[in-house]
């Protein structure tokens, strides 16, 4: 047995008397605000890069043969070359590195248009003249 058709209420109005001001649907909620990624720390990390280790063991065979096929890739390919150096070297910078940390290389500003004068110590006191 079917339903009957429910009629529209006469009581609910479609405006609220004023002019011009009619009731609007129901506005969709963002998801995208309350859905935030999770905060990413050390173990997440640790576990991401043992991820990538077992994967070329499976697909490879071992982590060497993963690089050697990285680097024949390379031959053709200028990205994956310059992935296989990255690995292997490390990310070109600008700055120097030595044992205790970066530093960025720093040139002495000469300046040929005024020459600085000497300074002169007016309160030198001669000691070995005798008076």
């Amino acid at each position: 047995m079917a339903r009957a058709r429910r009629h529209k209420s006469r009581e609910i109005k479609e405006n609220d008397g004023r002019k011009g001001n009619k009731r609007l649907p129901a506005k969709p909620l963002s998801t995208k605000d309350k859905l935030l990624p999770a905060q990413s720390n050390s173990a997440k990390k640790e576990r991401i890069s043992s991820y990538a280790v077992d994967a070329m063991k499976k697909v490879f065979g071992s982590e060497e043969k993963a690089f050697e096929h990285l680097a024949e890739l390379g031959k053709d390919n200028f990205n994956q070359m310059k992935l296989l150096l990255e690995y292997a070297y490390g990310k070109p910078s600008d700055s120097i590195k030595d044992g205790k940390g970066t530093t960025k290389i720093t040139a002495p500003v000469i300046n040929f248009f005024q020459p600085q004068e000497e300074k002169k110590d007016d309160n030198i006191i001669d000691i070995e003249t005798n008076e």
